[in-house]
């Protein structure tokens, strides 16, 4: 990280010498918030969407046996004083079981969902990447930075265009969609 932040200093120090201010045209620098963007784009909404549709019959599964679960430990808790130590251990065995069962279920569900995530992740920052080249070439700017900013002017931020971009892009493939 530090290797990264010296680099992009040597690149504007290199960028606003006075060598480079004698060319024709002032150097043009953005930034960029990509972690905005990852949250904003009408992608990322659309990916979780997805995603939430996706796991809602493994996340149902999971609260229904969950719901089993409370009502044997309810049934346990209500009867064991009538119970036999044969039946106590039954119960007590059964539920240890489906309380491992559950706990598998659900690891089981959160690897496949993080692996989904970071699949849907992926292809919204090689979107955002290809958003922010195009409009850093549209625009005219030099060099557009990101990570790592802990400040920015507004006047150099691109963030905002780059997310315009992006709901541009998401409007035409839900139009394309519907035709």
């Amino acid at each position: 990280m530090l290797k990264l932040r010296n680099y992009y200093l040597a690149m504007i120090l290199a960028l606003s010498s006075p060598v480079s201010m004698a060319a024709e045209e002032p150097v043009k620098l953005g930034v960029v918030n990509v972690a905005l963007l990852l949250e904003q784009a009408p992608q990322a909404k659309s990916a979780t969407a997805k995603l939430e549709k996706e796991f809602a019959p493994q996340q149902a599964e999971l609260k229904k046996l969950g719901a089993n679960l409370e009502k044997l430990q309810n049934d346990y808790q209500k009867n064991k004083t009538v119970m036999s130590d044969a039946q106590k251990i039954s119960k007590e065995r059964e539920i240890a079981l489906l309380t491992r069962e559950i706990q598998r279920r659900r690891n089981d569900v959160q690897e496949l969902l993080n692996l989904r995530r970071n699949e849907e992740l992926a292809k919204l920052q090689k979107l955002v990447n290809e958003s922010i080249k195009k409009i850093g070439s549209q625009q005219g700017f030099d060099l557009i930075l990101y990570e790592g900013i802990a400040y920015t002017n507004k006047r150099i931020d691109v963030t905002e265009d780059v997310l315009k971009h992006l709901s541009e892009l998401s409007q035409k493939q839900r139009t394309e969609f519907n035709q």
